[in-house]
C-alpha cells in the first residue's frame, strides 16, 4: 500500500481596498451619513457604509492575525470605527 499525502493550497483573500477618503459631514443619530467619501453630495448609502465596515473588519483581523472566534467582535469595532469617521 502506497502512502499518499495530499498538497493543500491555503487560498489568503484578495486584501480590500480602503476608501481613500471619509467624509466630513456630521449627520444626526439614526440617519444616513450626508456625505459619501470624496464626494459633498452623494449620500452614503447603506451598501457602501457596510462595505467600508467590512473593509475595516479585514484589516482589524489582519492586525490580529486572523485568530479565530473574534469576527463579530472585529465588525462591531469595525462599525464603531467607520461610523464615528462618518459622524464628523
Amino acid at each position: 500500500m502506497a502512502n499518499h499525502i495530499e498538497k493543500t493550497t491555503v487560498v489568503t483573500p484578495a486584501r480590500p481596498q480602503m476608501a481613500a477618503a471619509l467624509p466630513t459631514a456630521a449627520s444626526p443619530a439614526g440617519t444616513k451619513p450626508s456625505a459619501r467619501p470624496g464626494s459633498s453630495s452623494s449620500p452614503v448609502t447603506a451598501d457602501v457604509r457596510r462595505t467600508m465596515i467590512a473593509e475595516a473588519a479585514y484589516y482589524i483581523a489582519e492586525q490580529r492575525g486572523f485568530t479565530e472566534g473574534r469576527t463579530m467582535d472585529d465588525w462591531l469595532l469595525a462599525e464603531k470605527q467607520i461610523d464615528a469617521a462618518l459622524s464628523h
